[in-house]
């Protein structure tokens, strides 16, 4: 029962922390492992756990995207597609034992690409202004390919990516990474169940406690200030990585 408690509310927390400053994979998937679930089950269900708040936040920025043609926005959740089949069905031929291995340079990669958000989507403005379609397709594909592997982080990529190869200003690009991490995470869960990789009796409470976590948290967005809460998530987030390469060292 304790154990349950811990991982409702770890699915509570990552809803709300998605809503208000990304990061609650860096929540869900460890509170995940410390239950016993074996790490590519565990990635599997917190994806499960996450997805409700990925499809709410697709919503909430349907107006962002208005200014963008239908055609375009269809390019992208194709790209998106295809770039998440490619990642989830890899990290369902891919062994416990070489993820496990594996986990700790994820969450590397994804500690250091949430801690240099904002210089990223800053360097990345400076350099917008004239669209590259190839590149942008390009870059979906590459970026939903490790958003169906494994996804800590990708929204940041895709931020960084659309501020540089178009020009598209913030808000509008926010607009469309929601669109694309929805389709990202909706055909990498779906996979994942069809495999059977999903821990359901932990992966649906916690995914109505996402449901919950991402309502409230969308609730106080605006009264909190989201960047102590990125700082908060980013400590938390180093030291997760520390302790799993000081795990993997033992």
């Amino acid at each position: 029962m304790t154990m349950l408690l811990i991982l409702l509310a770890a699915a509570a927390l990552g809803g709300a922390a998605n809503a208000l400053a990304g990061g609650g994979t860096f929540i869900v998937f460890p509170a995940l492992l410390l239950a016993g679930v074996a790490p590519i089950k565990a990635n599997a269900t917190a994806s499960l756990a996450l997805v409700p708040g990925a499809i709410a936040s697709a919503w909430v920025y349907r107006d962002a995207v208005r200014s963008i043609s239908i055609k375009f926005v269809l390019v992208m959740s194709a790209a998106s597609l295809a770039g998440s089949l490619v990642g989830s069905e890899l990290l369902m031929h891919t062994s416990n034992g070489t993820f496990s291995k594996l986990v700790p340079w994820l969450l590397l990669m994804a500690a250091a690409v949430f801690s240099a958000a904002p210089w990223l989507r800053k360097a990345a403005a400076g350099m917008g202004g004239h669209q590259s379609l190839i590149v942008l397709i390009a870059g979906q594909f590459f970026v939903a390919g490790y958003g169906g592997y494994f996804g800590a982080g990708m929204g940041v990529l895709m931020m960084a990516l659309y501020l540089a190869a178009s020009d598209m200003d913030v808000h509008t690009a926010a607009g469309l990474r929601t669109i694309c991490a929805a389709a990202i995470n909706v055909l990498a869960v779906g996979i994942f169940t069809w495999n059977g990789a999903v821990d359901y009796k932990a992966g649906v409470p916690m995914l109505l406690a996402g449901i919950v976590g991402g309502y409230l948290g969308a609730l106080v967005v605006k009264k909190l200030n989201s960047e102590n809460v990125r700082r908060g998530i980013l400590i938390y987030a180093w030291g997760l990585t520390a302790w799993f390469f000081v795990r993997m060292l033992m």
